[in-house]
C-alpha cells in the first residue's frame, strides 16, 4: 500500500527562519516515515521555494538528509515549483513557517484552492489570530487582554509618540501588529526609548501596536486535537526570565535567558483557569489541529496575549516541555494531526 505523501514547508522569512528550520526537523524527524512519505521544502529569506524531486527515506538521519536535499535542488519562484511540487500526488501538507506562508494563511489558502488537505487551523483561524489588534478585541467576550493601541504605519511618528505619552506609562510594549515568534517586541521603560523603538518598527513595514505592560508570569498553553477529532489542553508552561526582561525572540534560540517549568496544576487555580480560557479561544476562532497561546497570569487573574497557529518546537520552547508533561510523544502528536486533516477533508 502506497504511503500518503506529507509535504512539510519550513524556513520563511529571516528573522524566524532558523526556528522554523529547526522545528521543520523536528516535524520530518517525527512523522511516522514508515506510515508517511515525506516532502521536506524550504523556503528561503526571499520566500522562494527549495523542492525536491525525491522523499525522505524510511530509516537514517533526518537533519543531515534534509540540507542534503535542499542543497542539491535550486530555489524557485512559487508559482514555478508549484508545478515541480505537483507532478507527484500530495495528500497533506504542514507548514511551519512564521509569518508569510505560516501564520497568516497563505499557504493554507493556495492548497485548500487546490483541494489540498493543510494540517492545523483553517483559513479564518490565521487570519483571524494573525493580527495582534484584530485578535485582542476578537476574543474580549472569553477573556480579558491588555489594553492596546493601534498606529497605522503611515501615521506620523510625532503624532504616535504625542498619543503614546497621554495614554501609557512605562513600562509598555511596542510590536508589530503582524509579526511572529516575538520579533520585533520591545519593551519600553522609559519614553526616552519610546522613538527609536517606534522607528524600528515602522522600518520593518508593520503597522505599530502599542500595549500595556501587565506584571505577572507568562504562560504558554498548546491545545491539541487527537486523530478522533477530541481536544486536549496540554499542562501549561511558565516562563520565568533570567538574563531578559521578557520571553523575548533572542530567548527562544539562545540558552539561559529564561527558565521553563510546568507547575502543579491540581493545586494552582490560575493554571487551570489558563487552560479553560485556552479552550475557549480554541474552539472560538475556529482553531483545529495545535495552537499555542500566550498569557500573563497576574493578580490572581489571567489575561491573554496572543495564539500562534504554527508551533515552534526547540529545545528551548514549551512545546518540548508540554509534550513530556502530558507524556505525548512527538511522534504520536505529528500522527494525530495527519489523520485529523485527511479525515477532515473527506
Amino acid at each position: 500500500m502506497e504511503r500518503p505523501r506529507v509535504v512539510v514547508f519550513y524556513g520563511g522569512p529571516a528573522d524566524n527562519h532558523d526556528l522554523s528550520r529547526e522545528t521543520g526537523h523536528w516535524a520530518c524527524k517525527y512523522i511516522p516515515r514508515s506510515k508517511y512519505s515525506i516532502t521536506p521544502v524550504e523556503v528561503t529569506a526571499d520566500g522562494k521555494w527549495k523542492v525536491p524531486l525525491g522523499d525522505l527515506p524510511r530509516t537514517g538521519p533526518v537533519e543531515r538528509t534534509i540540507d542534503m536535499l535542499s542543497q542539491a535542488v535550486k530555489a524557485l519562484n512559487p508559482k514555478d515549483a508549484i508545478g515541480r511540487l505537483l507532478s507527484r500526488p500530495i495528500d497533506s501538507v504542514m507548514t511551519v513557517v512564521r509569518g508569510k506562508g505560516g501564520d497568516d494563511g497563505g499557504l493554507h489558502s493556495a492548497f485548500h484552492t487546490l483541494d489540498i488537505p493543510v494540517i492545523g487551523s483553517p483559513l479564518d483561524a490565521c487570519l483571524a489570530t494573525h493580527n495582534k489588534y484584530a485578535f485582542s478585541h476578537a476574543v474580549g467576550d472569553i477573556t480579558n487582554s491588555p489594553y492596546t493601541r493601534r498606529f497605522r504605519k503611515k501615521t506620523p511618528l510625532k503624532e504616535i509618540v504625542s498619543e503614546v505619552q497621554e495614554e501609557f506609562m512605562p513600562p509598555f510594549f511596542v510590536k508589530p501588529v503582524a509579526q511572529e515568534g516575538s520579533v520585533g517586541i520591545e519593551l519600553v521603560e522609559s519614553m526616552d526609548e519610546l522613538v527609536a523603538a517606534i522607528k524600528r518598527v515602522k522600518k520593518s513595514g508593520s503597522d505599530v501596536l502599542v500595549q500595556e505592560y501587565i506584571p505577572g508570569d507568562e504562560l504558554s498553553v498548546t491545545v491539541v486535537e487527537d486523530e478522533k477529532g477530541k481536544v486536549h489542553v496540554l499542562p501549561p508552561t511558565v516562563i520565568v526570565p533570567q538574563k531578559s526582561l521578557f520571553y523575548d525572540h533572542d530567548s527562544k534560540r539562545r540558552g539561559g535567558r529564561v527558565k521553563l517549568h510546568t507547575p502543579s496544576i491540581e493545586r494552582n487555580g490560575v493554571i487551570a483557569e489558563a487552560q479553560s480560557i485556552a479552550r475557549d479561544v480554541y474552539d472560538e476562532m475556529g482553531c483545529r489541529g495545535i495552537a499555542t497561546m500566550d498569557m500573563i497570569a497576574g493578580n490572581n487573574a489571567v489575561e491573554m496575549l496572543e495564539v500562534n497557529t504554527i508551533p515552534t518546537y526547540s529545545d528551548l520552547t514549551p512545546l518540548k516541555y508540554q509534550l513530556q508533561a502530558a507524556d505525548l510523544h512527538p511522534a504520536t502528536l505529528l500522527d494525530h494531526l495527519i489523520v485529523r486533516s485527511l479525515e477532515t477533508s473527506v
